[in-house]
């Protein structure tokens, strides 16, 4: 009589290994989409402290900048030996990369957009555009 055998046959090491895929899809589409929504907040975060940057230039100069540059170079509202309140262009980009949209409504107020994670108009989570007026 054979003796018996202990170990696992081919279907439970399949099956195994089908439950551990399954389980980590699951887990890495909640983890990516978790770091989607950080950044999306993040964002939120990232156009407030553009939105401070406008409200002071708007205090030193007594009008709004005409565009976001105007927070980091001379220009002639603030004269030529002015100190810009942003250093470099990076500080006027969203958390991917895109510059901020900026523009004066008219009615004596601004806007600032960002397109979201996608980089064009619409969108939904991650790539909702995103608008902060002011003042």
């Amino acid at each position: 009589m054979l003796g018996r055998q202990t170990g696992l046959t081919l279907i439970e090491i399949i099956t195994v290994l089908i439950i551990l895929a399954i389980v980590m899809s699951f887990l890495v589409g909640r983890l990516s989409g978790g770091g989607d929504t950080a950044k999306a907040a993040l964002n939120e975060l990232k156009l407030k402290t553009i939105q401070t940057y406008i409200n002071q230039y708007q205090l030193r100069y007594n009008e709004f900048p005409r565009e976001l540059r105007d927070l980091m170079q001379c220009n002639d509202v603030t004269g030529p030996n002015c100190l810009p309140i942003v250093s470099s262009e990076d500080e006027l980009k969203d958390v991917w990369g895109s510059m901020v949209q900026y523009r004066l409504t008219g009615d004596g107020r601004y806007e600032l957009k960002s397109l979201g994670s996608d980089k064009k108009e619409g969108g939904s989570g991650a790539a909702t555009d995103l608008i902060v007026t002011g003042p």
